[in-house]
């Protein structure tokens, strides 16, 4: 195709005559059962041949929302889980780019279908009541000639439904006042610079942001931002959305770090007085060529980490800049988001944000709080301890964890005899608590405990007083 403008070939090898279809999967393999989802794409046939595609569920197929195929004949016809579709345009050609528009509105359960422009059936019921739609499929039905057919510009559009982590629009700040340190909990960065003013300003009417200068340029200035809980996540997909905008062209970052410290760099976006950008990362830096920021206009971020194949993705206004680039660390999880105004910088170059939030696919089952539910206060070595030790594990979204989530128990650094070690001290979650049966101490002390489930842990309150226990032959009869 022109310069610049790529599209996937696709055809049949014929090894097979059974049906056969690419699979695309929602970001991070959700099911969307709420609100609205939009799937568009262009599709060029080659020829009249045996086409379809296919809106299903995540995983299997047991529930089809929406089934498109094009006969050899140059027909079209649709169905859906409640039968055959009735349609006003049934028929498409070889060589012709037919647009596709797919709408489904999952509150109201009904489809609307767009094709070439014009809208074919409209309010539809699908039929589906307990799926939500996770995969788009498209290819061949059985028996096809295997024709080669194009696609391009495949769009699905829907609101993720995963659990908010971070979130912060500043609406419920007072206007002119600097904002607080108190943390994702109230919608606020956990520190901010001596030497930075971060004050919540009004942009436009109902419109607040929070601006941010350096008042001292001689080192660089940031405020930080944890999520709900400090969580540092891991694994699954993790969503960072915020808008932004720089008064002036000047030197700016961008970063994304683990917990509490800066050691490991995921990612530093970077901003330089002339207007330039690049991204570095434990593996190295890349420069955007032929991407520019400009001073005074509001730009829309997303940047997209699949932190168990390693990989992440930057977009811009929607535009990629940057796609499945490995960030190269592999002991830790994203924990913070610096938003800094870098040594050198002019005390008049601002720093503007707006709309933060943090998405993370697996925050409905990611410990985020533990609690000590029952505990003992004395044990004897060698002896179970009762009662039992009981752990409540929640989410961030404050609901117990899946059953069978990992809990430990660990002696809290700097109590207890050195050498001291715990048996039975691993359990697993049933309805959001971990019961130890199996505890003991093999030393005498005062202990106290530490409970750790994924990234998060708990301290206990009480200490532990473990008593020697009575030996009556310490070597047996020798």
């Amino acid at each position: 195709m022109a310069p610049g403008h790529n599209r996937l070939s696709i055809s049949n090898d014929l090894s097979s005559t059974a049906a056969r279809r690419l699979r695309w999967t929602m970001l991070g393999d959700v099911e969307i059962t709420e609100g609205q989802v939009w799937i568009s794409f262009d599709m060029t046939a080659s020829a009249l041949d045996g086409y379809s595609f296919q809106v299903r569920e995540s995983v299997t197929s047991a529930s089809t929302f929406l089934t498109v195929t094009f006969g050899t004949s140059g027909s079209i016809t649709t169905s859906d889980a409640n039968g055959t579709i009735a349609t006003t345009l049934n028929a498409y050609a070889a060589n012709v780019p037919l647009h596709v528009d797919l709408y489904f509105d999952m509150d109201t359960r009904t489809s609307t279908i767009v094709l070439g422009g014009t809208t074919v059936v409209s309010g539809r019921a699908f039929g589906i009541a307990d799926r939500g739609i996770g995969t788009f499929l498209i290819g061949y039905q059985s028996s096809s000639s295997g024709s080669a057919f194009d696609l391009d510009n495949l769009k699905i559009s829907a609101s993720l439904p995963f659990p908010v982590a971070l979130e912060a629009g500043f609406e419920d700040k007072t206007v002119g006042l600097p904002i607080g340190s108190g943390g994702a909990v109230v919608h606020e960065p956990m520190n901010i610079s001596s030497n930075m003013d971060a004050i919540v300003q009004q942009a436009a009417p109902g419109v607040q942001i929070l601006d941010m200068a350096s008042t001292n340029t001689a080192t660089a200035q940031r405020t930080r931002w944890q999520f709900l809980d400090n969580l540092e996540v891991r694994t699954g997909i993790l969503v960072l959305d915020f808008d932004t905008l720089m008064t002036a062209r000047d030197s700016y970052r961008i970063s994304l770090r683990e917990r509490s410290t800066s050691t490991q760099s995921f990612m530093d976006l970077g901003f330089q007085p002339n207007g330039n950008m690049a991204v570095s990362d434990a593996n190295g830096t890349v420069t955007f060529n032929g991407v520019n920021y400009s001073a005074g206009q509001v730009y829309q971020y997303r940047i997209v980490y699949n932190l168990d194949a390693g990989l992440y993705d930057i977009f811009r206004d929607g535009v990629p800049l940057i796609r499945e680039r490995a960030h190269g660390i592999t002991t830790r999880g994203i924990g913070g988001i610096l938003y800094n105004i870098l040594n050198g910088a002019q005390t008049s170059s601002h720093l503007q944000i707006d709309s933060l939030k943090v998405l993370l696919s697996k925050g409905a089952e990611i410990s985020s709080d533990l609690e000590f539910l029952q505990e003992a206060s004395t044990a004897t070595v060698g002896q179970l301890v009762t009662p039992n030790f009981q752990v409540g594990v929640v989410t961030i979204l404050d609901q117990p964890v899946p059953d069978g989530t990992p809990v430990t128990l660990e002696i809290a650094q700097g109590t207890g005899p050195n050498g001291a070690t715990l048996s039975g001290a691993t359990a697993t979650t049933a309805a959001g608590i971990a019961t130890f049966p199996a505890l003991t101490f093999d030393r005498p002390g005062t202990y106290r405990l530490v409970a750790r489930s994924l990234e998060a842990f708990k301290l206990n309150t009480i200490d532990i007083v473990v008593a020697p226990s009575d030996v009556l032959f310490a070597n047996g009869f020798d």
